[in-house]
């Protein structure tokens, strides 16, 4: 840190000494009230009056932009200035600051989230008593942790209920909470359960069961007691809540099944609007709509192929010829496809025929049968409306179905002798999934692709190099950069410019630290559990990712409604201002993870 940029100590500010005024530009300075007190005042007139030690300018360290409030000192009072360049250098050096802000910037996603999205009207509009397990199994405060354990045990739940001599609630007791007491403070299994129960947060059986879905994100919780004047009613779990929205998903399911023509799969494919509409209004997590209406998809697809293979047999084309499977790739690999997804697939073919070992290449009969069989998967997928793919990543195209074993070349070759062209490619594929066919090979190339990364980390800096050039549509003073391209000229892409960015970061710290997971939200908490990013780096991410996740799907659920063919550009000007500050807090969050994969895996 330059002698410029070290902290300069202010004192003696007096009573109604102004600091920064509403409107001006900022001064690149974080201000920490050391002593005495500051009242910060907004245009509306409110004011908050915050003491020791507060941190002043966080926005505009932030958001580059001028001052949204007036600051001025309550009484004598003493600051101690700290450059913004002095910030980042701290930024860089000390985790725990750079968490701590993190933390921040998840608060401000949330709380302008918070007041744009609107209650759930479907399966999580009702009431907290249609869904919870009833009865609350409870034992008294009085008994012992190993009666405690064997009423677990015999009943095969995870808690129960610690009541009074009235049956009054005192907490609640776990098997975790059980195994803290015996085995890491060594208290004696007839020791009294109470000493076991853990605060319970309560919720009443009328609430919504969006209520207690926001309830247990917010805090962290697993379960929830229901309770009405301190007597428990039941208990109300995560999964609860995910048998109520499965219920629904259930049915989705049955219909898609039960198609037998094309025909009746488009019909079906039509209600694709409805369907959103209904995870939107069902989840309370925009992640968790996007989540059930890629499975819809996948749905969708995976009948497709099964009538396909109807179709070609009844060709008097015999059964595949060898195993292979059909794989997706791209946002609805990662489960976050939206209401038009286009078409990203391929195909593995094993390198065996049935009942051989050794590996041989296909034959002419072989190699028809699977060439028919992905262009008239491509065709009837197009018919089904997932758009032909602009850069014809098919399976349909030679390129994109190979056997196992050329696909382990390419992955060796790929690696050991990375470029950008190869980077790119690896940009695109390395999200691949299973759609239909056998799991095993799906298996076995992942394999491969975490051994070859494990083994030649070079192609991760030139993926870090592709990704760096696309940024997040922000420019000077944290304004939203908007296209320039025909289709979206005034808008912002929000996918491109964001989203995808998100996405590549979380691919390229996956395979860096052998990472299978394939969704954005479950690499972020793959490498939360691993260590390698910080819980409040990743609650930033999450969160940015459901911001911008809810604003696209919004968007385009209203496109929809409107009879216009939706798609991923944001009209800044069509957002209220707490929609405006959520979409720029999220891509700020995003550019400051773009520039720490830059800093970590850049070329």
């Amino acid at each position: 840190m330059s002698t410029s940029d070290q902290p300069d100590a202010t004192s003696g500010l007096e009573d109604d000494e102004v600091i920064f005024r509403i409107g001006e530009p900022d001064k690149n300075i974080l201000y920490i009230v050391y002593d005495g007190r500051v009242t910060l005042t907004g245009t509306d007139g409110s004011s908050t009056l915050y003491e020791a030690v507060a941190l002043l300018g966080l926005s505009s360290y932030f958001d580059d932009e001028p001052y949204s409030l007036t600051a001025r000192a309550a009484g004598p009072c003493q600051l101690i200035e700290v450059p913004f360049s002095a910030v980042r250098c701290l930024e860089r050096e000390h985790p725990a600051l750079a968490d701590a802000l993190s933390h921040i910037i998840a608060d401000r996603i949330r709380a302008g989230t918070a007041q744009w999205r609107t209650g759930a009207v479907g399966a999580l509009s009702q009431p907290v008593r249609w869904a919870m397990t009833a009865p609350l199994v409870c034992l008294p405060g009085g008994a012992s942790l190993t009666e405690a354990y064997q009423l677990m045990a015999a009943r095969g739940i995870g808690s129960l209920g610690v009541v009074d001599g009235q049956d009054r609630l005192i907490g609640l007791a776990t098997i975790k909470s059980l195994a803290h007491r015996l085995l890491i403070e060594r208290q004696s299994p007839d020791a009294q359960l109470s000493t076991a129960a853990m605060p319970a947060r309560r919720i009443s059986p009328d609430a919504a069961l969006w209520q207690a879905e926001e309830i247990q994100a917010r805090e962290a919780l697993k379960y929830l007691v229901v309770a009405e004047n301190d007597r428990p009613l039941g208990m109300l779990s995560q999964s609860n809540l995910i048998e109520t929205i499965r219920a629904h998903q259930t049915l989705l399911r049955d219909r898609v099944e039960r198609t037998g023509t094309l025909a009746d799969l488009q019909a079906l494919a039509a209600e694709l609007p409805s369907v959103a509409r209904q995870a939107r209004e069902a989840n309370r997590e925009a992640s968790r709509a996007v989540t059930q209406l890629s499975e819809f998809h996948l749905q969708l697809q995976r009948r497709c192929v099964e009538i396909l293979l109807t179709e070609l047999a009844s060709e008097g084309l015999a059964p595949p010829p060898r195993r292979y499977a059909l794989l997706v790739m791209g946002s609805l690999a990662r489960r976050e496809s939206l209401l038009n997804p286009d078409q990203d697939n391929a195909l593995i073919i094993a390198d065996n025929r049935p009942g051989e070992t050794e590996p041989s290449p296909l034959d002419d009969r072989e190699r028809r049968w699977f060439d028919t069989f992905a262009d008239r998967l491509n065709h009837r997928l197009d018919a089904l409306g997932y758009d032909w793919c602009q850069g014809h990543i098919m399976a349909r195209t030679p390129v994109w179905h190979r056997q196992l074993g050329q696909w382990r070349q390419w992955v060796m070759t790929a690696t050991r002798h990375p470029n950008g062209d190869r980077a790119r490619w690896a940009n695109i594929f390395l999200d691949f999934e299973l759609l239909q066919g056998d799991a095993g090979l799906v298996d076995a190339l992942w394999r491969a692709v975490l051994e070859a990364f494990a083994q030649h980390r070079k192609l991760l800096r030139f993926m870090a190099a592709d990704d760096a050039e696309g940024t997040p549509a922000l420019g000077l003073f944290n304004r939203l950069v908007t296209s320039e391209r025909e289709e979206a000229r005034g808008r912002v892409d929000i996918k491109r410019n964001g989203m995808r960015i998100l996405a590549n970061g979380c691919r390229i710290y996956a395979l860096g630290h052998q990472v299978r997971a394939t969704g954005t939200l479950a690499r972020l908490q793959a490498l939360r559990h691993q260590g390698v990013l910080t819980p409040d780096k990743v609650d930033s991410l999450v969160a940015a990712q459901e911001a911008l996740l809810g604003l696209l799907l919004d968007h385009q659920l209203r496109q929809w409604g409107e009879g216009r063919r939706p798609d991923k550009y944001i009209a800044p000007d069509a957002l209220d201002e707490m929609q405006r500050q959520a979409l720029v807090t999220s891509l700020r969050a995003i550019r400051r993870f773009q520039d720490r994969v830059q800093g970590v895996f850049g070329l």
